[in-house]
This record gives structure tokens, sequence and C-alpha cells, in this order.
């Protein structure tokens, strides 16, 4: 029984938030079971976040004693951020309730890489740790968290996410995906006024949102009703006319309301300004003095950093007994570390009121108290105190510590997180009379590096780049090659390749190749023009491109550089690719990489090779390899997600559906960021869909995807035509079940224009090859329809000029045989020809070189040549061939052509129920249809949402052919 159903005193905020305190209930109660819950609060300023949260608080902790929470708090730092800022917090006060208990879970790499966040957890120094063996953040947290909550329950709350640093809000998203803790909760919230465009969380929330283990609480204005009720609970002696006039000024914000109601005897503000200050202008100069320094100091700050700041300002008995005065007037609250506003909203409104001169001065104290202790070793501090001097106005100061809060963000968070500190110190540079003997290099170099660390948003890195080429004098040509190979790496991640080579050239030409100084960067820029010209390469650029690439590599060998060599070699292996050289590729690839991977660098060679054995159509070997290389890797290793992907790809190849599904929505669900990698797995598990004979799934898929399917596709070829394939053979599949003559021609119409996205991508042999079978398909549907010889030409075109320039490989017999299957059955060739064609396609994709869906659609179109030629009774056996084995390999949907063009033809009864192609799930939902319950009473029956009721529904239309729920009903009951 859980322990919510225990009789316990009401809650005002939870009885006016039920739906919400129900949503945390069962989060904490699933939690608290073993099953991992993650939920985010979020609603405008004075909503109720925290209110729920100190209440979810209060009422757990009387319900379950043996709960461990711990809570991290976002701060406003301004324009810089402090790293994991929040995670400290989370840290200690995990350390203050667990001791030496938290610090024995942790493994001596852990220890490392939290050192820096919380020093007072350290290396065992039996340990023969060094810094080289510290895992990174995320890695060292995740294992941490996954080992404390093995044998207790912990509670982790976080508050105002739209603070967050940028290198808390990666390490969320990552645990997001990644934490697999037996008994953990995590609760967070964010005010959605402070998230407008542009804002670093809305890009962490659209992946969020669609993670399945992350639930959202969208908390409104409370309904008049609602506010009535909240301002009688608090103050119950109000009358009617005093409830009705506070309930019209709050306008349904909680927060509102509890100010309101405290000031109910005096008159009432007529600013939200004045509401917020109204209680603090109540308090003695003393009080107001104690307040005023905690609000320069942020929303919650420790005891003693408070007394240290406050040496000088005002006395120690002075400023607590201030302390005191505003705790009873509901101001601030305390915990066992030190003191904070009860909402930030406060905190923010106080700050704003301190006079400027004083407010400056205030700074400078924090500031001073701070950089002691970052002299001391507290790196951690230094973004905090670089805040603090700016604000103070001293910008000499405020700039020294960004150089330590920079080097800090290099050691221990993404590289996103130290070029806003780069930017925010180029800003500076002009103030900073020798800012360059500081930082130890020239402003342009320190631009690049500031660029380069910032390309995983690559239009702020190009911008970085560019106002540093206006800045380097024409003379400083290292400077301007290393800006130029920074802006030509962005410009191709953006799509564009002209603009891209033509800054990778300038940057070549800049660069003397005798000279030892320059060769690394030269490497990088040859690394970049391979890179780039990838994006559209041309048949005579091939030769240029390799020798540039023997050349780099010959650099990176000169320079002992593995890891520079192991990119070059990378870029290598994808040129061949593209150039259709599959076992070039491959051989490039496994001369560098000799064995298992064992780092992210590795990795990333591994992926490469991955992806060259399914374009060969070496399934099984690209299945094995990877069981074999990535047993013993850590789970967080950056990269091993992209490594599920492409084994869900061979998996689905190998008609080992479920295993491919698994292992593709587990690589979904750790993908961070990378939207192509997104839009991959996403279109695997729609294909998967299309053929397992979910047609409607698909489409809504597709549909929820469009907006970014969109966007990524203009920017990446093979994402273009990847989806093209998607499109053509979903639009293909409904025009075989077409049920009249129209109907199918205007299907294979619309698939037809999948077939010209792929046509549009303007691929290589490489990397359109796997797509001209589906291409094949559509034309000779686009035939049959009777469509224009002009219109089809591009795509014929393309299909033979792919199969002319592709090296022989193992798949080559297999595709081209079934490309000419489906040239003889457009041409309307006679029977026995087009018999002869489709049995060549059938025995060639036997033998596991093409997707195994190839496979059984090339039998069913074997079968049905069968019957145009009079072989009935081989076509029989096939047809049943087809029905019993095809749906064990995922590909329900030409089990069920099988079945229908068998009773078409008169060799078996029609399926008229459709009943033993349903899922057990299917068949439990169909069940309730024929009950007469509605989409949410199915879910609300089976504890699913009312979306996948309906996408059920759907499905089972589908699969026994009614045209509408009364009709599924009927066969239902038909089927007894």
């Amino acid at each position: 029984m859980s322990p919510w159903a225990m009789a316990m005193s009401p809650s005002t905020v939870l009885i006016v938030r039920d739906e919400a305190a129900s949503t945390l209930r069962q989060a904490f109660d699933a939690g608290r079971e073993g099953t991992p819950q993650i939920v985010i609060v979020r609603g405008e300023a004075g909503i109720g976040k925290t209110r729920l949260l100190q209440e979810f608080h209060r009422e757990l902790t009387i319900l379950d004693a043996e709960a461990v929470f711990a809570t991290g708090q976002c701060v406003d730092m301004g324009e810089i951020g402090s790293p994991y800022t929040p995670i400290r917090r989370l840290l200690r006060d995990l350390h203050s309730r667990l001791g030496d208990e938290l610090l024995s879970a942790a493994t001596p790499s852990a220890r490392l890489a939290l050192r820096g966040l919380l020093p007072e957890i350290a290396a065992p120094a039996a340990s023969g740790a060094t810094a080289s063996d510290a895992d990174t953040v995320s890695d060292a947290l995740g294992a941490l968290l996954d080992t404390v909550s093995h044998d207790r329950h912990l509670v982790l709350l976080i508050e105002d996410l739209h603070w967050s640093d940028t290198a808390t809000l990666a390490l969320l998203k990552t645990l997001s995906f990644t934490l697999r803790g037996e008994h953990l909760t995590l609760v967070m919230t964010y005010r959605t006024d402070d998230v407008g465009r542009g804002h670093p969380l809305r890009g962490v929330l659209a992946d969020l949102e669609r993670n399945r283990a992350v639930t959202f609480i969208d908390l409104e204005r409370l309904a008049q009703d609602d506010a009535a009720a909240l301002t009688r609970m608090l103050a119950p002696e109000l009358d009617a006319t005093a409830v009705q006039r506070i309930v019209e000024r709050s306008d349904g914000l909680p927060f509102f309301i509890e100010e309101l109601v405290a000031l109910h005897e005096d008159r009432l503000p007529e600013t939200l300004r004045d509401l917020l200050l109204a209680r603090v202008e109540s308090l003695s100069t003393g009080a107001r003095d104690a307040v005023d320094l905690l609000a320069v100091g942020g929303v919650h700050i420790d005891s003693d950093l408070l007394d240290e700041a406050a040496q000088g300002w005002i006395e120690r008995d002075r400023l607590h007994g201030g302390l005191r005065e505003a705790l009873a007037a509901n101001i601030l609250v305390t915990d066992s570390t030190g003191y904070g506003f009860r909402h930030a909203l406060l905190q923010e409104a106080v700050h704003d009121d301190v006079l400027p001169s004083i407010r400056s001065g205030l700074h400078a104290r924090f500031a001073g108290v701070l950089d002691v202790r970052l002299v001391e070793g507290h790196r951690e501090l230094a973004a905090e105190v670089a805040e603090h001097w700016a604000q103070a106005r001293d910008s000499v100061r405020a700039f020294d510590a960004l150089i330590v809060a920079r080097g800090f963000a290099t050691d221990t968070a993404p590289e996103m997180v130290a070029s806003q500190i780069g930017e925010r110190m180029l800003e500076m540079w002009a103030q900073i009379p020798d800012a360059a003997d500081r930082v130890g290099m020239s402003r342009s170099r320190f631009c690049a590096r500031t660029a380069e660390d910032g390309l995983d948003d690559p239009r702020r890195a190009l911008r970085i780049a560019r106002s540093g080429l206006l800045e380097t004098p024409p003379e400083h040509r290292t400077d301007r090659a290393a800006l130029l190979n920074i802006a030509s790496y962005a410009l191709s991640i953006l799509g564009d390749a002209a603009a891209s080579r033509d800054s990778i050239i300038e940057a070549l030409e800049l660069l003397d190749r005798d000279d030892p100084s320059q060769h690394e960067l030269l490497a990088e820029c040859l690394l970049s023009r391979v890179r780039g010209a990838a994006l559209s390469l041309r048949r005579d650029d091939f030769p240029e491109l390799q020798r540039l690439t023997d050349e780099a590599i010959s650099l990176t060998l000169r320079m002992d550089d593995p890891i520079l060599q192991s990119r070059v070699v990378d870029a290598a292996a994808v040129l061949l690719c593209l150039a259709g050289s599959l076992h070039g590729a491959l051989d490039r690839l496994r001369a560098h990489l000799v064995h298992a991977p064992t780092n992210r660098t590795e990795l990333v060679l591994f992926i490469s090779e991955q992806d060259v054995l399914v374009r060969l159509g070496r399934y099984a070997e690209a299945d094995e390899t990877t069981v074999q290389n990535v047993r013993g890797l850590p789970r967080d290793i950056d990269g091993l997600h992209f490594v599920e992907l492409n084994h869900a790809e061979a998996l689905f190849c190998l008609g080992r559906a479920e295993d491919g599904r698994r292992t593709a929505e587990r690589g979904l669900d750790g993908i961070v960021g990378l939207q192509i990698m997104v839009s991959y797995g996403w279109r695997l598990l729609g294909l998967a869909d299309i053929w397992s004979d979910r047609a409607e799934l698909a489409r809504q898929r597709f549909e929820q995807l469009r907006t970014e399917i969109d966007a990524l596709t203009a920017e990446d070829g093979e994402e273009l035509a990847g989806w093209g394939t998607c499109t053509l053979e979903r639009l293909l599949n409904l025009a075989e079940i077409a049920r009249d003559a129209g109907e199918r021609t205007r299907t294979a119409e619309k698939a037809f224009e999948g077939a010209l996205d792929i046509v549009r991508a303007k691929l290589e042999p490489g990397i359109s090859r796997p797509h001209v079978v589906g291409a094949a398909r559509a034309l000779a549907d686009a035939m049959h329809a009777g469509m224009d010889a002009e219109a089809l030409e591009p795509v014929r075109a393309m299909i033979a000029d792919v199969l002319d320039r592709h090296g022989a490989d193992e798949a080559s017999p297999a595709i081209a045989a079934l490309v000419a299957a489906e040239t003889a059955r457009g041409t309307a060739g006679t029977p026995s020809e087009t018999v002869d064609a489709w049995r060549a396609a059938s025995d060639l994709a036997a033998d596991g070189f093409v997707p195994v869906r190839q496979l059984w659609y090339a039998r069913y179109r074997l079968a049905e040549a069968l019957l145009d030629a009079g072989e009935r009774d081989e076509a029989s056996a096939l047809l049943e061939m087809i029905g019993d084995g095809a749906p064990a390999h995922g590909i329900d949907v030409v089990a069920r052509w099988a079945r229908e063009l068998a009773a078409r033809a008169g060799l078996a009864d029609a399926d008229t129920g459709g009943l033993p192609q349903l899922t057990a799930r299917e068949r439990q939902v169909l069940e309730l249809v024929a009950e007469g319950l509605t989409n949410p009473e199915i879910g609300q029956r089976l504890f699913i949402s009312p979306k996948t009721a309906s996408v059920h529904v759907s499905a089972i239309l589908t699969k026994v052919g009614a045209a509408n729920r009364t009709e599924a009903a009927a066969i239902f009951h038909r089927q007894g």
C-alpha cells in the first residue's frame, strides 16, 4: 500500500494543486519502488513551484523518514555562469546527510572528477589514481548516484533551471537519458516566462520532451474558486469582500496571494515592485542592512560567507539580530548551512532596490572574501568571483578571475562553457591593458580557441571567428589561417559547402608547408578541406582530395599525434565511402583500428567501421563486431549511443526486429544534442513501423518530427534521401492495398516524390546505393500509373549512374537483380521474363547482403509473377511460406499482402477477421473497443496514454480491414 493512502493533515498548496501533487506522489512511489523518475515542474514566476516542492518535501519526510533528500539551487550569475553550481550544492547536501558513506560509494577515478566540484572529496592516497584517470563529471556523478541509490531512495530537487549554467544543463540532459539508479526521484523547476527564444534551456527541453522517463507538470494560474479557497485557508478571519479583493489583485498567482494576505490590514500596494518590497520596508534599519547584504550575495548564502562579507559593514550581533527579524517576517528562510530568500522574486526586488553605489561596494565585499578562497585552490568559485568583481566595476580583477574560471571549465565542463567564458573575456579585452600577457596568447589566437570550443553552436562559433578575422591584420598569416579553419568547419556544419570550401582554401594558402611549427594547424586545415568537400563531392575533386588526405596523414605521423591522425583517417574513410569504394574505406579503418576501441577517438573509427559494414550488407559481421567491441566499455562513454543506432540498423536488416527496436530506442534515449542522429534513429524506427504493418504509427511518427526533418534534410543530403525512402515505401505499401486503380495511381504518384527527393539529395554512389531499390520500386509503380516518361527520367538516370559507378562488393549482385526485377515489372515484360527476374532477385537476396525486408518483398513479387504465369501450385506454397515466415522478421505487411493475394487468387479463404495477426496488446485494445470504450477510457483501463490507445486502434483497423470502430467490434464478436 502506498504511504500516500495514510491519513494526514491537509496541505494548503497540495489541495489547490491536487493534480500536480498526485503526479509528484506517483513519481516518489515509483522511485521508492525501484523505477527512477524525473519530473519537471514549470510555470511563470510566482505560480507556486517553490512552494509546491517545499510541501512535497515536508510531507514526504513525514511519510518516509528513510528517504534521502538533497537540493540544488541554480543561481542567476549574469552573463558568467559558474559550471555545475547547483550540482555542487546537491553534492554538499548529500555529503552532509551521508558523510563518509557517500565518499565510499565513489571510485577513485570518480572522486578525482568530482574533487573540482567538491574539494572535500579527495582521491585516496593509496589508490595510485592520477588526473589522467579521472572520469568525466557526468560519468562520475551518474556512477555515484547509481551506487548510492541501490540501497536507499534518493530524492533530488533542483530549482530554477532557467538560471542554470551550460555545463549543468548538459549534465542534467545526459543524466536524464542514462540514469539507471534503482531508487531515485529527480524533480526540477524552471520559470517559463524567463525561457525565451534563444535561451539555452529551450534545446534541452526539446530533447527531454521526447524522453519517456521525463514527466512535465505545467502549473497554471489559479481559477477564482481555487484562489479564494487558498486565501481563506491562509486567513480564515477574512470576510468575503476582503477575500474577493485579494483574489482580484493576485490575478491567480499563489505567491501574490500569500503576500497580499500578509498585508491585508494595510493599504494594498499599487505595483508589483511595491508588493514585493512592502514587508521588507517595514524592517528595522539593521534588519534591512542584513537583507540587502544577503540579496547581493544571492538567493542562498552560507553562514560563514555571510559573516565574513559583513565584517566592516555591519556588526555581528546586529547582523544576526537583523536576520532573526527577517526570518520572523517570513522574508528569509534558513537551513543547516545558511540563509536564503523565501522566494527568488524577493531577492531580485531587494537587490535592484539597493542604491547602486552601495550595491557595488557590497559586491566588492563578496568578491574579496571569495577571492581568498580562490587563491587557496577553490577554482570552482572563479566565475562567481568574476561576476562580483564585474558588478563592483573592477574589470581587471574580473578578467583575472575569468582566466581561472575558463581553466576550470576546460578541465571539468563541456567545451561550450569555456567558449562562453572566453567570449566574455573577448568583450572585456580592450579594457585590460596587458590582456594578451595575462592570457598567454594574442587576441586573434584566443579568438580562434574560443570559436573552436564553441563549435557545438556553429552559428555562434562562426560569429566569433569572423569577428576575429576583422581585427587580425593580413600580415598575421598563421592567426588568420586558424580563424579561417574554424569558420570553414562551422560553415560545413551549417551546410554552406561553397563558403566552407572558399574559407579553407584561403587558410591553406596562408600556411607554409615547410614550417614545422605550422604542421599541426596545416593538418587541421587539410582535414577541414576534406570534410567540407565531402558535402559537395564532385567526381573531378576526388584525386585532389585523396592527395590532401594522404598529406594530412603523413603530417600527423611525423607529429606523433594519434588523436589528430585518427580524425584524418576517419575523414579519409568517409571520402572513400562517398566515392563508392567501401572496401577501400574498410581497409583504411581497420589498418588504423587494430584493437577494440578503448576511448572516444577510437570509438569514432569503430562507428565508421560499423557504418561501412552495414553499407556493404555485412549485417551479421556488423552485429558480431559490435557485441565484441562494446563489451566492457562504460555506458556513458561519449559516442556509445551512435554505436547503438548503427547496431540497430544492422539488426533490422537481419530481421531481428524486436532487438533492433529496443537497441534503437536505447540509442535515442542517450543522444544528446546531435539532431542529425536523432533523425537517423527515428527514421530507423519509422521504416520498421512501415514493414511491421504499423503504417498509422509510422505516419504519426513522421508528422511529430516534420519540422525537425525539414530543417535537417535541408542541410544533410543523406537524411533527405533517407526520409525520401521512408516516404516512398510507406506510400508504395499503401498503393499495394489500394482498393481501386485511381487510388493506386494517385498514391504511386505521391510516392514518386519520395524517389525525386533521393535524386535531389545529389548523393554519391557510396551513400545513395541503399536507396536505389526503393527508387526502382517507385519507378516501376509510376510507370504502371502511366506517368510521363520525361518526369521519370531523373530517377531512372540516378539509378543507372549509381549502379554503374559503385565498386563491386558483396551486396552489388542482389541490388542489381532487385533493380532489374523492378524494371521488368515496370516495363510489363512477358510472364516468364518477370518470373525469371524475380526468382534471380529472391535467390540473391537470400544470401543475406540486402535487408531481409527486400528478400520477403522479392518473394512476394515472385509469387505474384508466378500467378500471372499460371504457376499456381508454386505460388500457393510460396505465399503460405511468406505468411508464416515474414512476421518473425518484423515484415508483417508483406505477410498480409501474401494472405490477401492468396484469397484474391482463390488459393485460400479470405482472412475476414484478421485476429491471428494482432499482438497481445492489440487484442486487449480490440476487446475494449468492442465494449464501446473511448480511447481515454481504454488508456485508463490499460494504464497507457490516450494517444497510445489511439495508435493501437488505428493499427487494429488496418490489420483487420475495418473501416471504423463499429466494424472492428463486429469482427471481434464474429470471431468469438
